[in-house]
């Protein structure tokens, strides 16, 4: 009886080492989870700031441009910035501009913004009216000293309205440019 005893004691001590090899290698083999998926994260921005208010002061102190946000979003691989309820207001020569949209963006480097979905820009003369151009997108470009509205672009005046595919205003002059279909409302005064 004893040799059967410690015969049987044989197999299942090799059955015990095999199954726990299994399982060990087993649990090797198992792909380890992230708490985050790789693509969320490829997404992601590399920082985020929220509450953003940055002023932009002049040589002499001045105070020249205001930038609100609710959330900026960095990416350093795209160089850019996204902006959440942007609000922007420059002070210019002749007057200043101001502007609105839901989303924005802002490429690193650059003076540039563009401003996206419900975009919204008043340009304020000192010695005429006021501007006011509505479109899906308005784009601030500093070399030009231009704001470019397209995307069911409108100007509002105290005429009435103009409707055209782009609308082009210099900040540092009257000059205004429509093209593509151009047509407006207009009221007389009288």
């Amino acid at each position: 009886m004893f040799t059967y005893v410690r015969a049987l004691k044989v197999p299942l001590v090799i059955v015990a080492i095999l199954t726990l090899s299994v399982a060990l290698f087993w649990h090797g083999a198992t792909p380890k989870k992230n708490l985050v998926e790789a693509n969320s994260l490829n997404s992601s921005p590399d920082y985020f700031i929220t509450k953003v208010n940055v002023n932009k002061f002049d040589i002499t102190g001045s105070l020249m441009e205001t930038l609100n946000a609710e959330q900026t979003l960095h990416y350093i691989s795209d160089s850019r910035t996204l902006l959440k309820s942007p609000k922007v207001k420059r002070k210019s020569k002749s007057g200043s501009w101001s502007a609105t949209a839901d989303k924005g963006v802002i490429h690193d480097g650059s003076n540039d913004i563009l401003l996206t979905q419900n975009a919204r820009a008043t340009k304020k003369y000192l010695q005429s009216e006021d501007l006011i151009l509505s479109a899906d997108n308005v784009h601030y470009l500093d070399k030009d000293q231009s704001l470019t509205s397209y995307g069911n672009a409108t100007l509002l005046t105290t005429q009435g309205e103009t409707f055209a595919n782009e609308i082009t205003t210099y900040i540092n002059s009257e000059e205004v440019v429509m093209t593509g279909s151009v047509r407006g409302n207009y009221e007389t005064i009288h």
